[in-house]
């Protein structure tokens, strides 16, 4: 389906915006929304880390409190 949407917005614009023609200017503005929506509503989380663990390792994840900031460290010269 991307295939069909893709060649659609592709065909849409150049013939709707640099030919003149209507019809394939809508039809290239649908399949580009439909493209978008596709990308929002089918959205995967991402995979940061993967990794194989053997028998007896272990994995720890924390979580850090960024201290009342937006999260950002401060460079060496704002440290009192």
């Amino acid at each position: 389906m991307g295939s069909l949407l893709s060649w659609a917005v592709r065909k849409g614009l150049r013939r709707g915006v640099l030919g003149g023609e209507r019809p394939w200017l809508v039809l290239g503005a649908v399949a580009l929304l439909a493209q978008l929506a596709l990308k929002v509503l089918n959205k995967q989380p991402e995979v940061v880390f993967s990794e194989k663990l053997e028998k007896g390792e272990q994995l720890i994840i924390t979580h850090r409190d960024p201290s009342g900031h937006n999260g950002r460290r401060e460079g060496p010269t704002a440290q009192p």
